[in-house]
């Protein structure tokens, strides 16, 4: 590494999306994620074409589109960077581009830039160190299958969080810690000391007895959910219950790209947790071919909708498009039904409107009137304020921190724990430049 390395901010500083930072240190130069910004007109990266062309590697830390929706469209500007992930990461996110590009019509890019991309992917495994002059490696960040976190320069210089969880979940171990670095970035998602979130057992109890509650009277309960991380856990979480007899048996069913996603979820199964290794790989026991488990039988889903008392489990994750949307036009008329938040919401998505309490929407063009519930379940694949502050304390030479990936007050409320901790704080802002 040279003398100094300069980190720009391009987007996900002060904000939820869009993440993707530039690490440069004279000689080479490492982009680090490339994300979209979900809402009703999606939001871009402030990155310059000319930098996107100069652009020598690109490490993306897991396979969400706030992390890498925009690769892509780099790839449509003349992009000639390779790519670096773990393997499920970079299985996921062949899906994750095409689905985007298929429900979003008027994209800046074709599947031939998605191909162009995927050709100059270089899968790598945790801990391995890969580059030449600015070197860089992937360690378990908790999120979802296969993400990262992601040490660069080696045993002592910068640490980019992305999205981490210190928590053991259905399916994954949690994210590292004790790593080695005198520089972190990390995020605040959950970053204000009033972000406690429950434990998982608790989470789900609380998601069990909303879905108990529903089918009594008779009514169907709408999951909308991230195909790739989230599903994977609530799909286990309430075939576990359903099969312990807590939850009453009902039908529950499966649509939207999660189908595909747990087939990925399923080869790359020696990513997730051991016990899930040894239910898939040593008995019978599958959970991702649940009895539970059915996938809608006619186009317009009019065998799900005609099913009774169900479960649906659908995406998108935030109601920004995907079938999801079919069902709460059809569902959203009848008060027994519930719809349950399962994820983050961010500013301005349909999720979020209906979380702070609207109850006119607006679904291709029509007026609809939400009579059904709507409640949400805590469920997070992040760390909450405490889990934050103690990644922060577990990090060996640490000096300084970088806060990003927050929306409002969070990344000024983390930050100030943080100073308090004694270390220097950074809250960045979107086009500014740091060198360390």
């Amino acid at each position: 590494m040279g003398d100094f390395t300069d980190i720009t901010f391009f987007g996900g500083a002060n904000e939820v999306g869009r993440n993707c930072l530039l690490v440069e240190d004279g000689r080479a130069n490492l982009l680090l994620d490339a994300g979209v910004k979900l809402g009703e007109k999606d939001e871009y990266p402030l990155i310059s074409n000319d930098m996107v062309r100069r652009l020598h590697r690109i490490a993306i830390s897991h396979t969400h589109l706030d992390h890498v929706g925009y690769l892509p469209h780099m790839y449509a500007k003349g992009c000639r960077a390779e790519v670096y992930s773990t393997k499920p990461t970079h299985d996921l996110t062949q899906l994750l581009l095409a689905d985007y590009l298929r429900i979003n019509r008027g994209m800046k890019f074709s599947n031939n830039d998605i191909i162009k991309a995927m050709k100059m992917w270089k899968m790598v495994e945790y801990g391995e160190v890969v580059g030449d002059k600015l070197k860089f490696s992937f360690h378990k960040s908790g999120h979802i299958l296969g993400s990262s976190m992601v040490l660069i320069g080696g045993s002592s210089r910068l640490l980019f969080s992305s999205d981490v969880n210190d928590r053991e979940t259905k399916l994954l171990d949690p994210g590292e810690k004790n790593l080695v670095a005198e520089n972190l970035i990390i995020e605040s998602t959950y970053g204000a000391p009033s972000d406690q979130l429950p434990t998982l057992k608790s989470a789900s109890k609380m998601l069990c007895d909303s879905i108990n509650r529903t089918i009594k009277k008779g009514g169907k309960v709408l999951i909308p959910s991230f195909a790739v991380g989230r599903a994977q856990e609530i799909l286990f979480i309430l075939e576990s219950y359903m099969s312990s007899g807590v939850l009453e048996q009902v039908p529950i069913f499966v649509d939207g790209m999660i189908l595909k996603a747990n087939r990925i979820y399923r080869q790359n199964v020696i990513y997730a947790r051991d016990e899930i290794q040894k239910r898939i790989l040593m008995s019978d026991d599958d959970p991702f071919k649940s009895k539970f488990f059915h996938t809608p039988k006619t186009k317009d889903r009019s065998d799900v909708l005609k099913a009774g008392s169900a479960i649906i489990v659908s995406t998108s994750g935030m109601l920004t498009g995907g079938p999801v949307l079919h069902y709460l036009k059809k569902l959203a008329g009848d008060s027994n039904n519930l719809l349950i938040l399962v994820g983050y919401q961010a500013e301005g998505t349909l999720g979020r409107k209906l979380l702070d309490g609207e109850r006119r929407i607006m679904i291709d063009g029509r007026e609809i009137e939400l009579k059904m519930g709507v409640e949400q379940a805590h469920f997070s694949a992040h760390a909450d304020y405490k889990g934050l502050l103690d990644i922060v304390r577990s990090m060996r030479k640490l000096k300084k921190v970088f806060v990003m990936h927050g929306e409002g007050e969070k990344p000024k409320k983390l930050g100030e724990a943080i100073q308090n901790m004694g270390y220097e704080v950074i809250l960045p802002r979107n086009g500014e430049s740091f060198r360390i």
